[in-house]
């Protein structure tokens, strides 16, 4: 357990840090870093960048080297873990880290901050993927390229960690463009509202925190202005109400320990502000509140593993994604295991086609030094990736960091 983990934010902040990793594979208790970068930005201009290789202590193989164009000759001199990482500690600081499908550079910095550093990674971090998945939905894949292609974002190298970077960054301010639209059907909706001065949040101010899950943040600075009240995303001791995303909220009523939960309390407290989530705004001002569609269960294979839940964290990076399992798990049965996707929204299946998004490897089958005794699943999906496919090749330890993100 990784317990000095920061938080995944769901929120677009002024300064940031992205950051990309490089590695031997995507496994921390068995792969190795080999190129770490990074991008500090400071209210939307690049301020500096990092950028280096590392010094893995076992061999990079030829999968990896055709995917990220990284051999053992240029790693040979590369400087140690050790070294990089403080450098790369010191340039990061406290700033939220952004990137795509971060959560894996995440855990796997953490590990190896705690193995070379003595201490963890503790800064909170923004993922991309899981903001992609929320406002460009229906695309048939969410890698950084695909989304560069869709987007057409100016792209230099792919599977080099300062090139991602730069590349990330670029659709952070995309996504950010789309969250300041309303959608086709907020606009209709917005046309039929109207509010006179009895409505409760009348010449009030207003702070929205956290990413608006229902409905976009735009629509709701434009009702906002319909009830002549002052809504923005500054939080200031003369705020009326604050309304928390219901991720945020969520996060909130779990206890969670953050400065804005903290002064939102104090204040509340005082009798000077109201906490309110994103339903309770909708409920005041009864506009719909759209819960999650019922999930249509099609036909699996995988012995047709379903689910009873109807509601699913679509930004989840298992979200309607294609799973298979090779190998023995340790931790749990494959069936569990199995039935952990599709409660979150994912599918399973026996066998790796093209359609196939991740192969989880039992940790008995993931070992660094395993060279020609790759499995036939294992050997096709390397094939897949480096075709193009949206595939990933996984350990089980990564498998469990993604079901108890």
């Amino acid at each position: 357990m990784r317990e000095h983990k920061g938080n995944n934010l769901l929120d677009f902040p002024e300064s940031y840090a992205v950051i990309d990793i490089e590695t031997t594979g995507l496994d921390s208790v068995h792969d190795c870093i080999i190129e770490v970068a990074a991008l500090k930005i400071n209210k939307g201009s690049i301020e500096n960048t990092f950028s280096s290789l590392v010094k893995p202590n076992v061999e990079i193989d030829s999968f990896i080297e055709a995917l990220t164009g990284i051999s053992n000759s240029d790693v040979s001199k590369a400087p140690e873990p050790e070294n990089v990482l403080s450098r790369f500690a010191d340039f990061i600081g406290d700033s939220v880290l952004v990137g795509h499908n971060v959560n894996f550079d995440i855990n796997f910095l953490y590990d190896n901050f705690e193995k070379y550093l003595s201490k963890p990674l503790c800064n909170d971090y923004v993922d991309t993927l899981r903001l992609s998945r929320r406002y460009f939905k229906g695309l048939s894949s969410y890698k950084l390229s695909a989304l560069a292609d869709f987007l057409k974002l100016s792209v230099e190298t792919e599977h080099r960690a300062l090139a991602d970077c730069f590349t990330a960054n670029q659709l952070l301010l995309k996504i950010k463009e789309a969250s300041n639209r309303p959608s086709e059907e907020e606009l209709a909706l917005l046309d039929s509202l109207f509010f006179d001065e009895s409505n409760p949040f009348f010449r009030k101010r207003i702070v929205v925190k956290g990413l608006p899950q229902k409905h976009t943040y735009a629509f709701m600075k434009a009702v906002s202005e319909k009830c002549n009240c002052n809504m923005s995303d500054i939080f200031l001791k003369s705020s009326d109400y604050i309304i928390f995303s219901d991720y945020t909220y969520k996060r909130y009523k779990e206890g969670k320990i953050s400065e804005k939960f903290l002064k939102a309390d104090a204040l509340s407290k005082a009798g000077t502000l109201k906490i309110l989530s994103e339903k309770d705004w909708c409920e005041m001002l009864n506009i719909p509140y759209f819960e999650a569609p019922a999930k249509q269960n099609s036909s699996l294979d995988a012995k047709d593993i379903v689910t009873s839940n109807t509601e699913f964290d679509e930004t989840h990076p298992l979200f309607d994604k294609l799973c298979v399992f090779t190998g023995t798990l340790e931790k749990m049965s494959r069936k569990d295991a199995m039935q952990a996707v599709v409660d979150l929204g994912g599918k399973v299946a026996n066998s790796v086609t093209k359609k196939t998004n991740f192969l989880i490897l039992g940790n008995n089958d993931y070992c660094s030094t395993i060279k020609d005794g790759k499995s036939s699943k294992q050997k096709k999906a390397e094939s897949l990736k480096l075709a193009g496919n949206d595939i990933e090749i996984i350990s089980e330890n990564v498998f469990y960091d993604m079901i108890l993100e």
